[in-house]
Formats: structure tokens, sequence, C-alpha cells
């Protein structure tokens, strides 16, 4: 059977969480929570585990061994009232360069979470990133839903 560990298990590698403010309100890293620091909201349901981030950020992740697949339902928070889009990235420095594996479409306020499952073969480092899509970074609030690792 498959073993997995939520990424929120693991702390981000030091200095690696960095919002790019359209304006000038920068936005924390949720952990377990959405980046207002309420409960990560999506489809109508409450998810307990996941990272919260607002478009555009990134979080990076030193791998403590070796993960197969990295696991995660996509979505804007309920608290963008139906507002906000962005695009998802994940990115590995498997093969000894840093490469995007795994880009989504866009996803808007009131879609329902989109499964991901990312191939994490050789990945010693992991960055999550969040990506403005149509109106500027407006109520871009971006949630990674029980985002794990599985072994």
């Amino acid at each position: 059977t498959d073993k997995l560990r939520y990424l929120t298990d693991l702390k981000p590698a030091a200095e690696s969480y960095r919002h790019t403010p359209l304006l000038d309100l920068a936005w924390p890293l949720g952990e377990d929570e959405n980046v207002l620091g309420g409960t990560l909201r999506a489809d109508g349901k409450l998810y307990l585990r996941g990272l919260g981030m607002h478009a555009s950020s990134r979080v990076g992740y030193a791998l403590d061994k070796p993960y197969r697949r990295l696991e995660a339902e996509l979505a804007i928070d309920e608290s963008a009232e139906g507002r906000g889009s962005v695009t998802f990235l994940v990115v590995t420095d498997a093969g000894g360069k840093y490469s995007i594996v795994y880009e989504s479409p866009v996803i808007r306020g009131r879609n329902a979470p989109l499964p991901i499952s990312v191939d994490l073969t050789g990945a010693k480092r992991l960055v999550l990133a969040v990506k403005s899509a149509d109106r500027g970074t407006e109520m871009d609030r971006a949630n990674w839903l029980n985002v794990r690792l599985i072994e």
C-alpha cells in the first residue's frame, strides 16, 4: 500500500515562500488554512489539510526522502465569493535542473476542485506556485487542498 505524508507536515525551505504583490498588499502562506487564516473551503466542503496561497506566489520544499507522486485538489477558496482565477504550477529539480512538471488549466472561483497526481521520480526539491490568470490578482485565493506526498 502507498504511504502518504501531508506536505504541511514538512516545513518550507528557509526563505522559500515569496509573494509578489500586484499592489502593496503582501499575502502570507496559509498552512492548513486559507490566505486569510480561515478554514480551507471549496465546493461547499471544508478541508483540514492544505496550503492557501495568493497569486502570484511560490513556496519550496526540500524533500526528506524519495517520493513517487504529489497529489492534491486545486481550487479557489470560497472566501473569494466566486471570483479569482489562477494557474497552479509544480516545479521539481529532477534531472539536476528545475523544470515545470505540471501546469493546471485556469482554475476559477466556483470551479469544482481539480484532482491532480504529479510524478516526483528523482526530485529532491519541490516548488509549488500560483500565478494570476484573468483579472490581475483580484481575489486569487488559491488552495492546494489535501496536498500530499506519496511514497
